[in-house]
C-alpha cells in the first residue's frame, strides 16, 4: 500500500485519519499510544524528526503537517472532492478556514489546553491563561459570526471543516468548552455526528 499513516488518539493525526474516512482513500494506519518519550525516542525521531504528529508516508514522500496532509489526499487520491478550485465562488473563503483551523486559532488553543490541562497545577502561569482564554475566544467568535443555523463554514461540507473541527475539539475535552457559541456548538455536534469522524475516533489500535 502507497499510503501509511502513524495515528495517536486524539491528536492532529486524528484530522488526516478522519479525511481519509470522509474520502474513502485506502491507507496503512499504525496506531500508536500518545508516549511524548518515545516520540523523542530514535526510532521514532527516524518516521518524524520533529518527534510530533503526524506523519504520512506516500512510498518514500514523508509528509508530517495536518492541513496540508488533508489536502495532499483530496487533491491527489479524491480528484480534489471537498476541496475548492481558485474558480469556485468561495475559494478565497475555503483557504481562509483550512488554514484558520490551524494558523489562525491553533497556536491560542495550544496555550489554553496547556494552562488548563496539560501543564502541572504548579507550571501553570495564571496571566498566561487568561490571554489564551482571551485569545481563544476570539477566534471562537469569528467563527460563531460566520456560521449559519445548520450549515458548515461553507455551503458543504469541506476540508476547511475537518481543519477547524479539530481545535474545537480540544476545546471541548480540556473542558473549557463553554468558550464555545451555540452556533458553534451546534455546528460541532452536526458536523462530529457524521460517520467518517465516528469512524476515526473509533480507531485506538
Amino acid at each position: 500500500m502507497t499510503l501509511k499513516l502513524f495515528h495517536f488518539q486524539n491528536s492532529r493525526s486524528l484530522r488526516v485519519l478522519w479525511a481519509l474516512e470522509e474520502l474513502g482513500v485506502e491507507a496503512e494506519i499504525e496506531t500508536r499510544q500518545m508516549d511524548r518519550t518515545k516520540m523523542k525516542a530514535p526510532e521514532y525521531l527516524a518516521l518524524n524528526p520533529l518527534g510530533k504528529t503526524p506523519v504520512m508516508f506516500d512510498g518514500d514522500e514523508r509528509i508530517v503537517e495536518s492541513v496540508a496532509l488533508i489536502e495532499y489526499v483530496a487533491n491527489k487520491y479524491a480528484d480534489g472532492r471537498l476541496t475548492r478550485r481558485p474558480d469556485d465562488a468561495d475559494y478565497g473563503r475555503y483557504l481562509q478556514w483550512l488554514h484558520f483551523g490551524e494558523a489562525g486559532m491553533g497556536g491560542y488553543v495550544n496555550m489554553l489546553i496547556g494552562q488548563t490541562a496539560l501543564l502541572p497545577a504548579e507550571h501553570r502561569i495564571p496571566a498566561m491563561k487568561v490571554w489564551a482564554e482571551k485569545e481563544t475566544k476570539n477566534c471562537l467568535d469569528f467563527i460563531e459570526a460566520n456560521l449559519s443555523e445548520d450549515g458548515y463554514l461553507l455551503d458543504a461540507f469541506s476540508l476547511a471543516d475537518i481543519s477547524v473541527i479539530y481545535p474545537l475539539f480540544l476545546i471541548k475535552i480540556t473542558k473549557n468548552g463553554a468558550l464555545l457559541g451555540d452556533r458553534t456548538n451546534a455546528y460541532f455536534k452536526r458536523v462530529t455526528a457524521r460517520e467518517a469522524w465516528k469512524k476515526a475516533c473509533a480507531r485506538v489500535d
